[in-house]
């Protein structure tokens, strides 16, 4: 029974992708002179912190510079989503509420900033199903999702013994580092290219209604 469960956030608790794709659009278009495609910000960029992401279209930058864009992406991402009216996949706080009952371990560990992580306890009202303390997110400290789901499961006294819902390729992959982890994939256009090369993978669900009894399996939930 894995001890505890890990979220990622964009693409996983909310299907906001589109959302990241046009605000990466305009950076990348700003920056480079060319756009990026939803293909390429799946396999190449997503589950990366910004600043990993700015370093790669454009290096050797000052730090203010990466900063400034970093905070400018994220400004146009959050007036997306605000605008958009999404709210939280279906099942999820299902999902929360049934991890609540049977008391098991729960965070999120998500490469959004700060400020895009208070935007989402806020709106969509994440401290009434976790301790919202214990996120763990883009403060600069990680390279990539191994290192933030080791420091999750570190949160959560689970060390790698986890249960993660993930739906990007570098997410899965860097899920997938961690000897004990079991990993729910949320569908999404590419991950079919891929899936087979994680044998981490338990299942792959449209949403949280389709994995309600694995979890129960898994976590040995009983409420």
């Amino acid at each position: 029974m894995s001890k505890g469960v890990v979220f990622d956030f964009n693409g996983t608790l909310v299907f906001d992708g589109p959302l990241h794709l046009i605000a990466w659009n305009r950076i990348f278009r700003e920056i480079t002179g060319h756009g990026v495609t939803e293909y390429e910000l799946d396999t190449m960029y997503n589950g990366k912190p910004n600043l990993v992401i700015l370093q790669m279209i454009a290096p050797g930058q000052d730090p203010a510079w990466y900063e400034a864009y970093s905070q400018k992406k994220e400004a146009l991402y959050r007036e997306e989503l605000k605008n958009s009216g999404l709210g939280l996949v279906s099942g999820a706080y299902d999902m929360f509420a049934m991890l609540g009952r049977n008391r098991i371990p729960t965070t999120i560990a998500t490469a959004s900033i700060k400020e895009n992580v208070d935007f989402f306890i806020e709106n969509f009202h994440l401290d009434e199903y976790m301790d919202t303390d214990l996120i763990v997110l883009d403060d600069g400290s990680y390279t990539d999702k191994t290192a933030m789901y080791t420091e999750a499961g570190k949160r959560l006294g689970c060390g790698d013994d986890l249960l993660i819902f993930e739906d990007s390729f570098l997410g899965i992959s860097g899920a997938s580092r961690l000897p004990g982890a079991r990993i729910i994939a949320i569908d999404n256009k590419s991950l079919r290219t891929y899936a087979d090369r994680f044998p981490a993978i338990v299942k792959i669900v449209k949403d949280y209604t389709e994995c309600m009894d694995t979890v129960r399996d898994i976590c040995g939930c009983t409420l």
